[in-house]
């Protein structure tokens, strides 16, 4: 038992895999988590209450291994993918009398249907060669949520009839073209849309394969296609997704990049693209080890908060985040926040200065950071800073003669570290602007 509580003062609290071995160097248990520490020690807290199987299994437990991974959708990827390979004893168990979900693409029909099948039905889909199935995944919630998200960016339908009439889904744009109408077409019509959803779920199947690179460049190059012909809607609907792409796997990768490399490598080589564009307009900036990045958020001026989280080495650090409630401003003025937020930021000498700044926002937002600054080098901030636009995914850059605009492509990885900072400065904010209203609407009488 020495061995594992050694163990467990070195878990990182980053999201990733946690694998457990016997004293016979057994894998007996493969799960994921958000956050490896805190989930781990779950298992090993003396007043946590265990039923029979886990304490069995942590009775067995001699030695800790974790993978990181830079998501929770890389971790899920990732578990299932060695649940899958090593059978541990204690995964292959029934929970509550059920086998592990799987998730089976039926690409040898016409119009594939995405299914959740148990693991009993797992041969009856594999025995058509282009079938494609994936899992094992023990959490069937996990799975479900992902499953949502993923409609947001690649369409598809879950409707079991195909009578017709298209999905309640199409109507929200969730489930376009839908299999359910495709069935009422024919001649060349049918062929087209039957020919669209197909790549639909091809671009799934990319998905589950950790292919978000791949997928990201495709939607790009349809993005200037359709813009091109002057598609502009159409255009617009790709972008939506490419953004809901990023949102969700701007930062994934093929599962085996954490097993051969593991995630620190990642990061490191996502910072070293990222300083090489840099530098352009930061020669000097010889290294990228600390962005802070800060967000505002409110209610039309009202619960107004501020947000600074840090990225160490590329990776989340929880430990240095700070929140500010916003106390000067009244009424409705981001850029006054925002100048309110980094003057109380500069007040902390004692907090360690970054090697860049980021500030959500565009122009207005970076000349306020500009003018809080403790002190220039010729016309330059003396900390490298930029804004990222969210509209555009733009980072605005100021120079001598005004502001220079850098896009990144979406599908690299230079662009890969400033969007997991600026959406952690963002859940940070509007977490604490949440937590401060409900204490507001509390607070108030009912009338």
């Amino acid at each position: 038992m020495e061995k594992v509580q050694e163990a467990l003062s070195r878990i990182p609290h980053e999201p990733g895999v946690y694998v457990y071995r016997n004293a016979k160097r057994e894998i007996i248990y493969i799960g994921k988590a958000v956050d490896l520490a805190k989930r781990v020690k779950q298992y090993f807290q003396r007043d946590h209450h265990l039923v029979e199987k886990t304490a069995r299994l942590v009775s067995e437990i001699d030695t800790i291994e974790t993978i990181p991974t830079t998501s929770e959708f890389d971790a899920l990827l990732l578990e299932a993918k060695l649940i899958r390979q090593h059978l541990p004893k204690y995964n292959v168990v029934a929970r509550d009398d059920k086998s592990p979900l799987y998730v089976a693409l039926t690409l040898s029909e016409e119009l594939p249907r995405l299914l959740l099948i148990r693991k009993g039905d797992v041969p009856l889909y594999e025995k058509k060669s282009r079938n494609r199935v994936y899992g094992p995944f023990q959490s069937g919630f996990a799975l479900r949520t992902v499953l949502r998200q993923l409609r947001s960016i690649v369409p598809y339908c879950t409707q079991k009839d195909r009578r017709g009439k298209p999905c309640f889904y199409t109507h929200l744009g969730l489930c376009h073209p839908c299999p359910a109408h495709i069935v009422s077409l024919s001649g060349v019509v049918r062929q087209r849309a039957t020919s669209l959803y197909r790549r639909h779920m091809l671009q799934l199947n990319a998905l589950f394969t950790g292919k978000t690179r791949w997928l990201a460049r495709q939607y790009e190059k349809e993005m200037r296609r359709l813009a091109e012909a002057l598609q502009f809607e159409e255009a617009g609907v790709v972008k939506e997704r490419l953004r809901s792409l990023n949102g969700l796997s701007s930062y994934r990768y093929d599962p085996e990049v954490f097993l051969d490399r593991g995630a620190s490598d990642v990061y490191e080589e996502e910072l070293g693209e990222f300083m090489s564009t840099l530098k352009r307009y930061y020669p000097s900036i010889t290294r990228i080890s600390r962005i802070e990045c800060f967000d505002v958020s409110n209610l039309f001026g009202a619960y107004a908060v501020g947000s600074m989280v840090v990225l160490t080495q590329g990776k989340p650090n929880k430990g240095e985040y700070k929140r500010f409630r916003i106390r000067s401003v009244r009424g409705i003025s981001d850029v006054a926040m925002m100048r309110e937020l980094l003057r109380r930021r500069f007040n902390h000498p004692e907090w360690p200065y970054p090697d860049l700044m980021l500030v959500d926002g565009g122009k207005p937002q970076v000349t306020a950071a500009l003018a809080v600054i403790p002190s220039y080098n010729e016309g330059s901030p003396s900390i490298p800073l930029a804004g990222l636009a969210k509209r555009e995914e733009e980072l605005i850059i100021p120079t001598p003669t005004g502001f220079a605009t850098l896009r990144l492509p979406l599908s690299g990885r230079a662009i890969k570290p400033i969007l997991r900072v600026r959406d952690e400065a963002h859940r940070f904010a509007i977490t604490y602007h949440r937590i401060l209203r409900a204490k507001g609407l509390t607070a108030q009488p009912l009338s």
